[in-house]
């Protein structure tokens, strides 16, 4: 009996620890989250924080540096797809590269639409901590869409280099 009322005690305590150790809060009173930065596979966290004359100019820092890092990690996840696909692949280099590089470029500013604000936190010296979060899906289907914009508007191009030569032919037998 007493050795159950032990085993008992001891994971209580077990418990009691994990849940302390999970705490919401950091030793200054601020969400866990202005240190240490959320992390899940569907969605991209980033924090931003700003301390200006007053809360909303400072909300409205923190809330521009909070996306800027997502834009920055967003441009860099395209970058690096598009080098390991060159890498990858035989595409025709130049043409090829420097479509791909202006749809990477065009994306993130596309998709930079879906960022939204998680929480917000004013602390007592009246900085704010800004959390927000980008659901990677998005920056999937924007990559999907630039590129099919990208595609068709090369074939539309296409179509109008075939017009233009088709005319001057035409000038030249006086039709």
């Amino acid at each position: 009996m007493v050795k159950r009322a032990l085993l008992y005690t001891l994971i209580l305590l077990g418990i009691l620890t994990l849940f302390m150790g999970c705490a919401t809060t950091n030793a200054d009173g601020s969400p866990k989250w202005t240190t240490k930065v959320p992390s899940n596979w569907r969605t991209y966290y980033a924090t931003g924080y700003g301390k200006l004359s007053n809360v909303h100019s400072s909300r409205m820092r923190a809330e521009a540096l909070a996306t800027d890092a997502v834009a920055r990690w967003a441009s860099v996840t395209v970058q690096a797809s598009l080098t390991n696909y060159f890498a990858d692949t035989t595409a025709s280099e130049n043409q090829e590269l420097n479509r791909m590089e202006s749809i990477s470029r065009q994306i993130v500013d596309i998709s930079l639409r879906g960022v939204e604000i998680e929480k917000v936190w004013v602390a007592p010296d009246q900085g704010v901590w800004v959390l927000v979060s980008f659901p990677i899906k998005n920056l999937k289907a924007a990559y999907k869409e630039q590129s099919e914009k990208m595609a068709q508007r090369g074939e539309i191009a296409k179509a109008e280099l075939l017009i233009e030569y088709l005319e001057k032919e035409l000038a030249k037998e006086g039709m």
